[in-house]
């Protein structure tokens, strides 16, 4: 996704530092009084004075005169006014702290030398995608799994390993990728119509059976655990999870708090309603996320208020302040909505090293009471307010409605004057559009090609959802560590999940070419499957070789193997052709019986005329030296 240009300008040119300053808007007015029209006195004029004396004589000046006397048409600024909130904040007209060409210390961030960490062995899709769904989170998938499966079926459940939740993860991420995620599983394994590659890996009474025991805890000690904690079932895989996210990438000075709905319709007693969603009944989710990449930093799940105490007040300051402790004393700023900002949060912030930009609700007692009409406004002006380091700006965005926004970022009240801002937007309206959408791209991404199926367990879909955001986290390391793959540009997103899925089902494939109860239009598919894997670069590259000959096994060894690991009696008719030089060809049905003698120069499998290629000289030479 494209993102907007404030990130560069926000990024000096010299050196690693951070820092926001008021000539980052080219062309920008000033306003410090609640009349739109009045302009600041620019940087070296002083104020004019209201005694006005005779004029010296021509080319003698007085040397205490100032020089603001001297400019023909200079208008005089009225004294700055102050106001009183209804709570007793003081605000006044013009800015309280002085503007110095010095950068403010709590708009100083050190850039890191890279957003990575522990990314080095990082070289597919896969690698980044196993950063955040680690061994640990699928050794606790099969560990419960089991638990539960012999629990029901006791003898008759037959024990899942590593392998198959691997090729179940795949599974969900090919019909994520190919937007196949609500397709009954009748279709999907249909014969015709269905997927030959998910066939290919896995039976479907197999996936049905690991979908239906599924779990990510223990269940005989869940009640206990439930007392004290509704999210029980699922909270140490969310644990987990938050800590992978947190371990291998370094957030940038720019972080958005905001809200995400899981969307599910079940049984849950933490279930939401917001009628402003797009899925309006889900579980909500507090999210804070890297404002330039939109990677998912850190996420609270809502459960309500607890059973017993009183009804929580100050909620959403809460929130942002507890998702905000662990970037204290780093200079990065949170942009966050009307729900989290207010001044506490605003001053508890700033003690602790960070600022903070968000809309206000005007109904707030620390605001102006000129602010909660904003009826003096004419269509596109502003007001500005200061208290302190505290910046708050009312701008008439429509006829009928005004929004209020505040800043402990912004020193100055400044708009911009530009011929492209026609709707002279202050500098904080125009950092907080460009910084409050990084969470909404998150769940907008998850939307986008999401692997949740049908279910009524609500840890089924929270295990959906960090399915999903485990592929974005992957592939914002990928793109920050090869940003000019293929796979690293805006369109590349499907693909990407489907490599992460191919290199899933795999090793599930591998082993299941050895199944002799395997049907054979199964055993063809899965082999066209897997000559498609080890064909793919993603596929070479991990197999940390050089010499394109050397991707694949040589064809004795490949021909020795494939008759050695299926054992499958061979039939008369391939008893017939062994020891000619005619055989069936390796990718056509066997319905059609089709036999040639020509085989591949790499792996010497015989292949008819209808899947040969051309290869020009040129390209032959380049693909052998790479």
């Amino acid at each position: 996704m494209e993102r907007p240009n404030i990130f560069d300008a926000l990024r000096t040119a010299n050196g690693d530092d951070f820092h926001v300053d008021s000539a980052m808007l080219t062309e920008t007015t000033p306003v410090v009084s609640h009349d739109a029209g009045h302009q600041e006195p620019q940087s070296g004029d002083d104020e004019t004075s209201d005694e006005e004396g005779p004029l010296p004589p021509e080319g003698d000046s007085s040397p205490d005169q100032s020089e603001a006397e001297l400019m023909e048409g200079d208008e005089q600024v009225p004294e700055a006014s102050s106001e009183t909130a209804k709570d007793g904040t003081e605000w006044c007209s013009a800015p309280t702290i002085s503007k110095t060409a010095k950068t403010a210390p709590r708009n100083i961030f050190k850039m890191p030398p890279s957003k990575l960490l522990g990314c080095q062995n990082v070289n597919t899709p896969n690698d980044a995608f196993s950063l955040f769904i680690t061994d640990k989170i699928v050794s606790d998938v099969v560990e419960f799994t089991n638990i539960e499966g012999r629990r029901v079926l006791k003898e008759a459940w037959d024990p899942v390993d590593r392998e198959e939740c691997q090729a179940v993860i795949g599974i969900l991420l090919f019909l994520g990728a190919r937007k196949q995620n609500m397709v009954s599983t009748e279709k999907i394994w249909d014969s015709v119509k269905g997927s030959g590659m998910v066939r290919a890996c896995m039976s479907r009474r197999r996936f049905q059976n690991f979908m239906t025991y599924m779990r990510f805890d223990d269940k005989s000690t869940r009640s206990a655990r439930r007392e004290k904690d509704q999210f029980a079932p699922f909270r140490d895989m969310w644990t987990d999870f938050m800590k992978a996210l947190s371990s291998h990438y370094i957030a940038g000075p720019l972080l958005t708090v905001d809200e995400q709905l899981v969307p599910f319709r079940g049984r849950c007693g933490f279930l939401q309603y917001l009628p402003s969603k797009p899925d309006r009944y889900g579980m909500k989710v507090f999210w804070v996320a890297d404002a330039e990449n939109a990677f998912p930093l850190y996420g609270i799940p809502y459960l309500g208020r607890p059973l017993g105490q009183d009804r929580q007040v100050n909620l959403g300051r809460n929130i942002a302040t507890e998702l905000a402790t662990p970037f204290f004393k780093s200079g990065r700023n949170v942009t966050c909505d009307n729900y989290f900002t207010d001044l506490e949060l605003a001053e508890t912030l700033s003690k602790n090293g960070l600022t903070v930009v968000g809309t206000v609700r005007g109904n707030k007692r620390f605001l102006p009471n000129s602010f909660k009409t904003g009826r003096h406004l004419g269509l596109y002006d502003s007001e500005f307010a200061y208290n302190g380091a505290t910046t708050v700006v009312n701008y008439q965005s429509k006829r009928r409605k005004s929004v209020i926004l505040l800043s402990t970022m912004h020193d100055t009240g400044v708009v911009d004057r530009t011929p492209e801002n026609q709707k002279k937007k202050p500098e904080i309206v125009l950092f907080y559009n460009a910084t409050k959408g990084a969470v909404d791209t998150v769940d907008k991404m998850a939307h986008a090609y999401t692997v949740k199926r049908r279910t009524k367990r609500w840890p089924m879909v929270m295990f959906f959802n960090i399915i999903d955001l485990a592929t974005i986290a992957a592939r914002c390391v990928w793109s920050v560590r090869f940003p000019a793959h293929p796979l690293s540009k805006k369109d590349g997103r499907s693909d990407f999940i489907e490599n992460i899925s191919d290199q899933l089902m795999y090793p599930l494939l591998k082993q299941r070419m050895t199944s002799v109860a395997m049907p054979r239009s199964l055993h063809e598919a899965a082999e066209k499957a897997i000559k498609h894997l080890e064909c793919d670069d993603l596929v070479k590259r991990q197999r940390k070789t050089s010499s394109m000959k050397a991707l694949l096994p040589p064809a004795e060894d490949a021909a020795k193997s494939k008759r050695a690991g299926s054992k499958r009696p061979a039939s008369s008719q391939d008893a017939s052709t062994s020891g000619s030089k005619i055989k069936r060809c390796l990718f056509c049905s066997w319905r059609l019986d089709r036999k040639t003698k020509h085989t591949c120069c790499q792996c010497d499998e015989f292949i008819c005329q209808d899947h040969t290629h051309k290869v020009c000289p040129v390209c032959i030479k380049a693909m052998a030296t790479s």
